[in-house]
């Protein structure tokens, strides 16, 4: 059995906010020597750190935290690309080491900075290269990529094949924030947040927006997606440890694959596949965090699985906290668990998509 027996995150960021000026390896090296600290714990005594990240300022970044953080030279550390899932994908690979024997100690997150996302190129001899604008934003995540933004089209084809309405996202977004800003929702996540400086908040959180002015800022497009973000978090999750006293235990964790032109659609088929896995039914599990990339996915969740939206987000998701493409995955595991803890509930899932058409899921159960 796999248990959590910690788990940290920065403020988020906007990009070019509050770590305008800090790279993405040293806010992740925070994190890190926090974890430590906290749990009274040398480098030494962890057997692997498992970091993903999404834009990449080059090479092997938490290998670069971990050393900026303290950590052994012996420390073995590497970094995943996940995309946006890749912060849920270094638990379930965490998790794999720890239920074969191999590791007993380990800790997995993710970190980003939009702040710091390198100018990239493609090589002349590259077919994707042009001439006339050499340079590159997004990655192609699949080899019949029409469109410089994948997801924001696989947005439209998933909204129309459930019938969600652009009115339902902004309602979603709206209460989202609502949620995210009331005192609850903070005193709830106070425990799990370390802070560079502390007068560092969650940036993108607006407490008093409506439907209205949502509609018309420019970081709503017409998928109502979150916008770009900085931040980092990090699990610490093992085997049974008499030293360390675990806040909930991993029930079972899946990835899958999906068309990547119906990419938000993969949180229904990791939910399908973890359900049947862990041979429970959706009626069995307490609350829900869904990551919000785009509001409509939360909504299509809802409406697939006919689960309460009450019992999804309850504090409020990325569209209002923000969304760190590499870190999300663990910062919604994070806000899982503290909602759990919250509403003195006991199971609950966690369900990220990502670009290419991927997606992560985790049942968790708070002890």
């Amino acid at each position: 059995m796999t248990y959590i027996f910690d788990a940290i995150r920065l403020p988020i960021g906007k990009a070019n906010g509050i770590y305008k000026n800090i790279i993405p390896e040293e806010l992740m090296a925070f994190v890190l020597k926090n974890l430590l600290i906290r749990n009274k714990l040398y480098s030494e005594n962890i057997d692997e750190v498992i970091l993903a990240n999404a834009f990449g300022t080059g090479g092997n970044m938490a290998r670069f935290a971990a050393l900026s953080a303290g950590f052994s030279i012996e420390n073995s550390v590497f970094t995943i690309d996940s995309q946006c899932s890749g912060g849920l994908k270094s638990l379930e690979i965490a998790n794999a080491y720890l239920t074969s024997g191999m590791k007993n100690l380990i800790i997995a997150g993710g970190m980003e900075s939009k702040s710091f996302a390198p100018t990239k190129a493609y090589q002349s001899q590259d077919p994707r290269f042009q001439l006339e604008n050499p340079f590159f934003s997004t990655a192609q995540f699949s080899p019949n990529q029409e469109s410089e933004f994948p997801l924001i089209k696989a947005a439209e084809n998933v909204a129309n094949k459930y019938q969600i309405s652009k009115a339902e996202m902004l309602e979603w977004a709206t209460a989202s924030h609502k949620k995210a800003s009331s005192d609850f929702s903070k005193n709830a996540v106070e425990s799990f947040v370390v802070k560079i400086n502390e007068k560092h908040e969650d940036q993108s959180i607006k407490g008093n927006t409506d439907l209205d002015k949502l509609a018309t800022e420019n970081m709503i497009d017409r998928t109502v997606s979150a916008h770009y973000n900085d931040g980092a978090a990090a699990v610490l999750i093992g085997n049974e440890n008499e030293l360390l006293k675990p806040i909930a235990k991993i029930l079972a964790v899946e990835s899958v694959g999906c068309s990547p032109v119906y990419a938000q659609e993969g949180v229904i088929n990791a939910t399908d596949k973890l359900l049947k896995v862990a041979n429970l039914k959706i009626q069995e599990i307490d609350l829900f965090e869904i990551n919000e990339s785009f509001a409509l996915i939360p909504l299509i969740f809802a409406k697939v699985f006919g689960v309460a939206k009450e019992k999804i987000n309850v504090l409020g998701g990325n569209l209002a906290h923000g969304h760190p493409f590499g870190a999300s995955g663990t910062i919604n595991l994070i806000h899982l668990l503290a909602s759990l803890k919250l509403k003195n509930k006991k199971v609950g899932l966690v369900a990220i998509p990502a670009a290419g058409g991927q997606a992560t899921a985790m049942l968790v159960e708070k002890l």
